[in-house]
């Protein structure tokens, strides 16, 4: 093998990581199970059993030969499809494409073997990269509260044990230009919940999350946002985060720990802590004639195993019809774009198969917890609108019949009339 080492995240060699993994390619007996599920490779884009096959022939050999100029690399939607049919993988064992993914990311981004051909693949601009960037790199750069601290109707503390995680939801709304969608009442709606029920979280300025970051490989820079914000919770006295973001959720709960010493905070994601706390049967119900879906988002779902208390509330809700979808929970489909890498027409094409199923069952809202999938399941149905204005049907249906996609505390919150 022709390696030359650096250090990983966690502070030791990240080849040691590296050849571990490599390794563990070992378990691929080529059964082909991940390719039949992995929604790339229905559309001859990307094929985790091929890339395996080549990382083995080639990669093995010379690890920095096989990286350089290796789109295939930033294609993986690393939406954890294919590990879910692999027979081969096992939470804590076997085959773990993920990781593989994830550390060979790593590996070139240290050693500047794919700069030209991830800016290539980053979407909007670089902007969400570049403005986690700028947040890990400069001190006094940090997501504000100001919009919340303007809002009197919320009340937020600055010391206590339990805090909410606000992550860049202010950043979104200025970014995207989204029709009756605000990022902002995510957080605000989430906290007006809370303080339904008594609860007045702790909100504080803090930074990104890091996770686009994370997954493009650039691990340093996520280390110090990372150590920041947990900086900032422990001496604010918390003990409990509440993160509505899945992306949020995923890097509190299963990254931080790795990352940064005495990161030992119960996290809950919203919905769960709705479920444990009992709040919503502590509340006066408002009852809406309406039909709503769940979608999975991949980091909530398939790598953060929750899948029910989404759907516990929402069917626990009078005058709300709960339909589920074809491809749910584990099957769930991703929306295509993971880490705002590579958004591209052919990934379009999952964007309208999610839309059309949600259309199948007669829902008229697509209810997630994914900034990102409400991000670009607005962007294609603001296409499809175009289209039907044109005389261009989607399956002989008008846009009347077009979903609307809406994140679940935003969804409570105007249920409950807090916004």
């Amino acid at each position: 093998m022709n390696f030359q080492g650096s250090t990983n995240l966690s502070g030791n060699n990240i080849l040691y990581d590296l050849k571990k993994l490599l390794d563990i390619t070992i378990y691929c007996y080529t059964c082909n199970a991940c390719s039949t599920v992995c929604p790339l490779n229905l559309m001859k884009d990307f094929s985790p059993r091929y890339f395996l096959t080549q990382l083995r022939q080639n990669g093995l050999k010379d690890i920095k030969s096989f990286l350089v100029n290796n789109e295939d690399l930033y294609k993986c939607l690393t939406c954890q499809q294919c590990m879910q049919e692999c027979p081969m993988s096992k939470p804590d064992e076997g085959m773990n494409l993920l990781e593989i993914i994830r550390i060979l990311r790593e590996y070139s981004f240290q050693n500047k073997l794919n700069g030209q051909v991830l800016q290539q693949h980053c979407t909007h601009q670089s902007m969400m990269q570049l403005n986690s960037t700028l947040h890990s790199q400069s001190e006094p750069v940090i997501n504000r509260i100001d919009f919340i601290q303007s809002d009197p109707s919320v009340k937020i503390t600055n010391t206590g044990e339990i805090g909410f995680f606000l992550g860049c939801f202010q950043f979104m709304e200025n970014l995207f230009e989204i029709p009756n969608q605000e990022f902002t009442d995510i957080a605000r709606g989430a906290i007006k919940l809370l303080n339904l029920n008594d609860v007045v979280p702790v909100v504080l300025e803090t930074k990104c999350c890091g996770h686009d970051l994370y997954w493009m490989g650039d691990t340093e820079n996520t280390k110090r946002l990372a150590e920041f914000n947990v900086q900032k919770f422990k001496e604010a006295g918390v003990k409990t985060i509440v993160t509505e973001c899945a992306e949020g959720y995923y890097m509190w709960k299963y990254v931080y720990p790795k990352l940064v010493l005495g990161c030992d905070f119960k996290v809950l994601h919203f919905s769960e802590y709705i479920i444990q706390s009992n709040l919503l049967k502590k509340n006066i119900m408002h009852p809406l004639k309406m039909k709503v879906t769940y979608h999975d988002p991949c980091r909530l779902g398939r790598l953060g195993n929750i899948y029910e208390p989404p759907r516990q509330i929402l069917s626990t809700l009078p005058g709300i019809t709960y339909l589920e979808m074809k491809h749910n929970r584990s099957s769930s489909f991703c929306c295509g774009v993971s880490s705002f890498i590579d958004c591209n027409s052919e990934k379009k094409i999952l964007r309208e198969l999610r839309i059309e199923e949600a259309m199948d069952i007669g829902a008229e809202y697509i209810i997630t917890t994914c900034p990102k999938c409400i991000v670009h399941y607005n962007c294609y149905l603001k296409e499809v609108s175009i289209d039907i204005q044109n005389n261009q049907k989607l399956n002989g249906k008008d846009s009347k019949h077009l979903p609307k996609l809406i994140d679940l505390s935003t969804f409570l919150a105007k249920y409950f009339m807090l916004i």
